[in-house]
């Protein structure tokens, strides 16, 4: 039983790093849709409509960053304890949740127009792809046996 949950926390994981890299595909298009139209001498109703065309990547990146990945993250925490991976695993599993929670917070401060502590929210987003991938790679189950 042990090797299906090993082999489940393999497949999440790696569907966790695919969302994570889904949500920098998904703003790097919202931020060149705008800024493909940006120029000093655009009218601002072109901006406007440049930031509205990036409505639905930008909708993109908010649903699976509030939705898709923390629920991924809570099924990857529940397969570790279920392939009896060491608590160094399930620790660092766990820490992606923490993560994933001061990323939310960044976001606020953004929208609350804290900018410059919003600026953080791209510096952790690297720190979680990188721990996902490396908890992807060290525990992936679908090695072949020596």
């Amino acid at each position: 039983m042990t090797s299906f949950f090993r082999k489940a926390y393999s497949v999440v994981g790696l569907l966790l790093v695919l969302e994570f890299l889904t949500q920098f595909y998904v703003i790097a298009a919202a931020i060149f849709t705008i800024a493909a139209k940006a120029d000093p001498t655009t009218p601002a109703e072109v901006l406007k409509k440049a930031v509205s065309d990036a409505d639905a990547y930008a909708g993109v990146h908010a649903l699976n960053g509030t939705l898709v990945i923390p629920i991924t993250i809570l099924v990857l925490i529940g397969l570790s304890f279920g392939a009896r991976y060491p608590w160094r695993t399930t620790g660092l599993t766990a820490l992606l949740f923490v993560l994933l929670l001061i990323q939310l917070g960044l976001a606020f401060a953004g929208f609350g127009g804290f900018a410059a502590v919003a600026g953080l929210h791209g510096l952790n987003a690297l720190i979680l792809t990188g721990l996902g991938i490396y908890l992807l790679a060290r525990n992936w189950a679908f090695r072949p046996k020596s």
